[in-house]
């Protein structure tokens, strides 16, 4: 902490400059008073106005409708007689003593003369006749006025004398021939000067007191003060020394930060311009690098050189402009091998603010990544064949652009393996993808894949159609021509080929489709045609539509329910909600006959709605956690995220429900996923990763959306028993979701061995067949 001590002559000179400030505000506050006095009085004389001219037109229209007869004897109850009495009795009774009447230049009634003050008035208002107020101040009061012009009613009695009532006729010889809109007078109203300076000059007076009892506190303050901080500047000396002592503690506190920086972290320092001026220990450790073969060269020494050097400007570019950038980075080290690093690159500022040099912190994330490559490529890879599977598949269909697909089916493979055994269909299997491999080598536009058990793929990228049809002949001839020998056994194969040309989105399904009609029909090859499809479509989505429709017409849109158990206790502590459709004869329909088609037919939000609703109303009553299941698109659809949170308020049992995302490979909107997850977890919510394992960033979405649950992908626990790669992957994802503090779930235990399985690896929870199938009530 830092102390000042203030001077005696400081404190001597606050009070003269505040004396200063307050006479000169004071005086301000004079004129702004008076202004603002002024200005209330104009507004009191617009009221005046305005009351007088309501009173005035009330007793006119009573004589123009002849309710009061208009003869000489009624006379004096026009306003403009009245109002005399009544300008005297109000000028007497309020404060201001505000005078106000009707005045004209050529008045009838002798009390109505204007005075030279209002005849300036009336001039005014002739000379500029779209005016409608004046407000002058005079000697001895503040003349505000209104012009008084002739409208149609006013001529019966100031037009042509001739016309107007006898009896006015007789009376008076002037104030006649007036036309529509001269000025005949005006509404006069007088404020006297005297009272409205006596608001003033009380304003000003008790402003000036106000401001010299001020200057007497603050003079007393004042020399207190010298008082106080002569007495100050001892205890602040000791106080200086105590705090000298505490320093120096907090100089070795940081001494040990740093010695923790250096032995976990990567830090560095750069100048303005990129060349390295400060290294620690665990930089030379990890890079392999000297002090002295690194200090003064550039940054770029380290720098991926798949990484551009545009790429690399726009990274500092961005820090500069920013302050701090945050990022993973691939660096050399000095035996050319790579590491990875989650990196900070943050501007180091001297007193003026300008950046003098860039200090960087990095984190060796190494073995993460090659983690997650790892998990990648057996994710990708067929464990038989070596062949990328169809999640590759998938993959690069989708970041490829002019492509097509031929599939190839094994014809009645399912005998091979029941008549020899599946150890000689795994080898045939083997043999076979490899003499797909040599057809497809020769041309580097072809990559084959694994998809299922005896059927394969062939993605062709960037072939014409001639070419790729060639091909699948070709393939055709080959195999119905070779002989495989394995084991001892000769065996003769043959397959059915498709193709599809269609669209990326559709060319599995099309493509498959024309596999079946080519089945269907025993022929080799079948090339896919729209004409294949479109009715049959058709007439199942507007079957399914309707079916849909009823559904959730007759509240035949329910839930079933499937327990996860917790693998120690044996107990179910949480269900999941399942969506089923009772059709017309009572038969429960799973969503895998009309989910897809409920999204095409706009009608998958319902569904979602009544899933979310009914949820909650069965769970309502009881202490079981539960679980729904949400895609991506439910979540950034504002209409289902503002209904979840509706539902949320209204049973208020935020605590058990736990939101299960369908993980898929890419998600466009982060931030809207992002935002959804901050705000039910807010309201005590907990999320889950749904088939987890199947897709190709699953580490980076449990790290971005604060997963709870992991839940591994049945297809992984299937076949966790009889394949390596299945346990192998298991095993990944549990020792990183311990490392993230998530518990994990598996899917689809179906019998004793499984079970034993996933316990003996140490996940945590169970959900299946060997528990319990989907049931509409709870345990």
């Amino acid at each position: 902490m830092t102390f000042k001590i203030i001077s005696k002559r400081l404190i001597i000179i606050v009070p003269i400059v505040f004396l200063v400030i307050a006479l000169a505000r004071v005086s301000v506050n004079y004129f702004e008073n008076k202004a603002s006095v002024e200005a209330f009085i104009s507004q009191q004389a617009k009221l005046v106005y305005a009351l007088y001219m309501t009173h005035r037109d009330y007793y006119q229209d009573l004589y123009l409708k002849d309710i009061i007869h208009l003869d000489a004897k009624t006379l004096p109850g026009l306003p403009a007689y009245s109002a005399v009495d009544i300008s005297n009795n109000f000028s007497q009774t309020n404060k201001l003593h505000i005078e106000m009447k009707t005045v004209s230049d050529r008045a009838r009634n002798a009390n109505n003369q204007a005075d030279n003050y209002e005849l300036k008035a009336i001039e005014y208002f002739k000379s500029n006749p779209k005016e409608d107020e004046y407000f002058e101040r005079e000697d001895k009061f503040y003349q505000y006025a209104t012009p008084l012009k002739i409208e149609q009613k006013c001529l019966s009695c100031h037009g042509e004398k001739a016309k107007a009532p006898k009896f006015i006729a007789d009376i008076y010889d002037k104030a006649y021939d007036y036309k529509l809109g001269d000025v005949r007078g005006i509404i006069s109203v007088k404020i006297p000067t005297k009272h409205v300076e006596q608001i003033i000059n009380k304003q000003f007076f008790g402003s000036l007191i106000y401001d010299l009892i001020l200057v007497v506190i603050i003079s007393t303050i004042a020399f207190y003060f010298i008082r106080y901080f002569s007495k100050l500047r001892l205890d602040l000396e000791e106080e200086l020394e105590d705090r000298t002592k505490e320093l120096k503690n907090s100089l070795s506190f940081l001494e040990s930060y740093k010695d923790a920086i250096d032995s976990n972290l990567i830090v560095s320092k750069t100048d303005l311009n990129g060349n390295i001026s400060y290294l620690n220990e665990n930089f030379c450790k990890i890079s392999g690098y000297t002090p002295r073969e690194i200090v003064g060269k550039n940054h770029n020494v380290l720098r991926d050189r798949t990484l551009s050097e545009a790429i690399q400007r726009r990274l500092w570019r961005a820090t500069i402009r920013k302050g701090t950038w945050n990022g993973r980075l691939k660096n050399i080290k000095k035996d050319g091998t790579f590491y990875w690093v989650d990196a900070t690159i943050a501007p180091i500022r001297d007193a003026k603010g300008e950046i003098t040099e860039y200090i960087s912190i990095r984190h060796d994330v190494t073995e993460l990544v090659e983690q997650k490559n790892e998990l990648k490529l057996l994710a990708n890879t067929d464990s038989l064949t070596k062949l990328g599977n169809r999640n590759a598949l998938k993959e690069e269909s989708a970041n490829a652009k002019n492509i097509s697909l031929i599939l190839i089916n094994i014809d009645n493979f399912s005998q091979i393996n029941d008549f020899y055994g599946h150890e000689l269909g795994d080898d045939i299997l083997v043999e076979f993808a490899r003499k797909l491999q040599e057809i497809c080598e020769v041309n580097e536009n072809l990559k084959i894949y694994r998809v299922s058990g005896d059927e394969f793929a062939i993605l062709a990228n960037d072939m014409q159609v001639h070419s790729v049809v060639q091909k699948a002949q070709n393939i055709v001839k080959f195999i119905n021509s070779h002989i495989y020998e394995v084991q001892g056994e000769t065996i003769e194969l043959s397959a059915t080929l498709s193709i599809s040309f269609e669209e990326k989105e559709k060319l599995h399904v099309t493509a498959d489709m024309a596999l079946k009609i080519a089945r269907r029909g025993s022929k080799d090859l079948m090339v896919y045609d729209k004409s294949m499809s479109l009715d049959e479509e058709y007439e199942n989505n507007m079957l399914w539509t309707k079916r849909i429709k009823d559904a959730i017409k007759n509240d035949r849109i329910v839930l079933y329910f499937q327990p996860i158990v917790d693998n120690n206790t044996l107990k179910a502590n949480k269900y999941e909600s399942l969506i089923r459709l009772i059709d017309e004869h009572g038969n429960v329909i799973t969503p895998y006959f009309f989910l897809e088609i409920a999204k095409k037919a706009k009608l998958y939000k319902q569904l979602t709605k009544i899933v979310i609703q009914k949820s909650f109303e069965n769970f309502r009553e009881n202490d079981f956690d539960f679980s729904i299941n949400l895609s991506v698109d439910d979540i950034v659809d504002k209409e289902i995220s503002e209904y979840i949170l509706e539902m949320l308020a209204i049973y208020n049992i935020s605590d058990r429900v736990i939101f299960e995302i369908v993980e898929s490979e890419s998600i466009e909107n982060f931030y809207e996923i992002q935002k959804f997850i901050k705000n039910v977890k807010l309201l005590g919510c907990r999320i889950a990763i749904d088939d987890f394992g199947t897709g190709y960033s699953n580490f980076e979405y449990l790290m971005r959306l604060e997963a709870d649950f992991i839940k591994i992908d049945g297809s992984i626990i299937k076949e966790i028993i009889h394949n390596k790669n299945s346990e192998i992957i298991t095993k990944v994802i549990i020792d990183f979701a311990k490392r993230m503090n998530i518990e994990v779930i598996a899917e689809f235990v179906e019998n004793e061995k499984i079970f034993n399985k996933v316990k003996e690896l140490g996940i945590e929870n169970s959900q299946g067949y060997y528990f319990s199938q989907p049931k509409p009530t709870l345990m």
